[in-house]
């Protein structure tokens, strides 16, 4: 059975226009305005001019450039009298401060855009994301690659995010920050920041990606799995992109490919999608609720691999009665590791049946901002269902990866089939 989902295709960018507001550039040749459509809460601090330095056969280089885009979160953070606070200008001036970045001409130059209002991560949402990706696309040609500083608890559903809304990107995007702020003297912040800037600026790994402690992640398979250690982030399903040893180490057999087609930004994610995490013995009524709910998504964070109560079958009819009503329905586990398979139990097979859609071995993260990045495509139900199931950029595992035989990316072959999405 296939489902009538609710989508629609958002064009335009009125949705966050504000009329003509001003983005404060500082260069070296003084203060300067620039008119930005969006909203531009931002300050660009600029490190020394583009530099040409002498390689070893005597041949002239611009060094790489980097833009850290610098959101908020721990990582800038100061002590105040009521606990940590983020202070105006601080993070900048240690990062300029920093002799990794200015005086090592290994390194890439860093400049910072920094957002007025810096934002608890907690508090990130779509229109958060939507600027983001805008700011990359202003200024894509300008840079080498890109670092967000970024507040750790909503990591993970940022990274998810960008992956999908950044369609053909051609650049490192990293995303990073740190459980100990700069301020401290033993912090996680200042190695987190320099190796993130050298990931986007001197490798080609033209994904979104998470930096944290020695591990290079792909965001869309990233996860927060502490809150206090410096090992914060793990990828359960898939192996790093890159690991800290005594050198750099980048499995290049896991690196996306460079995309055939120009950057394409599509930066609107729909918000209306709730998580219902399955308990023994909960209560049909809420489930029922939600048949009226009007809502366009819904993800189910099942048992095991995508095991639900078999016998109550007044769950799969409140089940059947959402996927009728327009709502798009994806089962995923609720386990760390492993993927759902709908064809092992006879209830998976029931639900497929009444259209839930398989979320393979997504995170929680990845469902959700993938279901809201699709919802907004306008695409046909069948197209949808496809798009969902099958691995955009490279947030699920093919039938082999998930069998051990091989952690090549062998979707690949089949990723001209999503060039649109």
């Amino acid at each position: 059975m296939l489902a009538s989902f609710r989508t629609r295709a958002l064009r335009g960018g009125k949705i966050l226009q504000e009329g003509g507001r001003n983005l404060f550039v500082f260069g070296r040749g003084g203060l300067h305005r620039k008119k930005e459509g969006i909203r531009a809460f931002s300050k660009l601090w600029r490190n020394e001019p583009l530099q040409v330095t002498k390689c070893q056969h005597g041949m002239e280089h611009e060094r790489r450039r980097v833009l850290m885009i610098y959101t908020g979160g721990t990582i800038g953070m100061t002590m105040t009298d009521r606990g940590l606070a983020p202070y105006e200008g601080y993070l900048e001036e240690q990062v300029m401060k920093m002799d990794e970045i200015s005086g090592n001409p290994r390194v890439p130059m860093v400049d910072i855009l920094r957002w007025d209002t810096l934002v608890d991560s907690s508090n990130m949402d779509p229109a958060s994301w939507a600027l983001l990706a805008r700011q990359i696309e202003e200024y894509y040609f300008h840079y080498d690659g890109f670092v967000i500083l970024h507040g750790t608890d909503t990591m993970a559903y940022t990274a998810s995010a960008l992956s999908f809304i950044l369609e053909n990107l051609g650049k490192p995007v990293v995303l990073t920050g740190s459980q100990i702020p700069f301020c401290e003297v033993y912090n996680d912040a200042r190695r987190n920041l320099l190796v993130s800037a050298i990931f986007a600026g001197l490798t080609e790994i033209p994904e979104v990606s998470l930096f944290f402690d020695q591990h290079l992640f792909r965001g869309n398979r990233s996860k927060k799995v502490d809150s206090r250690g410096l090992s914060a982030f793990e990828t359960p399903n898939f192996p790093p992109l890159a690991t800290l040893q005594n050198n750099i180490h980048i499995r290049h057999d896991l690196v996306r490919k460079q995309p055939n087609g120009r950057l394409r930004v599509h930066p609107y994610v729909e918000s209306n999608i709730a998580v219902l995490h399955m308990v023994p013995g909960f209560d049909d009524a809420f489930l029922q609720a939600l048949t009226g709910s009007n809502l366009d998504g819904l993800i189910l964070h099942l048992y095991g691999t995508g095991n639900a109560p078999s016998k109550k079958a007044s769950f799969l009819k409140a089940i059947s009665d959402i996927t009728d009503g327009g709502t798009a329905v994806v089962a995923i586990s609720q386990c760390a590791r492993g993927a759902v398979n709908m064809e092992q139990y006879e209830v998976g097979v029931a639900m497929k049946e009444i259209g839930v859609m398989n979320g393979n071995d997504m995170t929680v993260e990845a469902a959700c901002t993938k279901l809201g990045y699709l919802l907004t495509r306008g695409l046909s139900q069948e197209v949808f269902k496809s798009a969902v199931e099958n691995s955009l950029r490279g947030e699920l595992s093919t039938a082999g990866e998930r069998d051990g035989e091989t952690m090549m990316p062998s979707f690949f072959k089949d990723e001209d089939k999503w060039y649109n999405l």
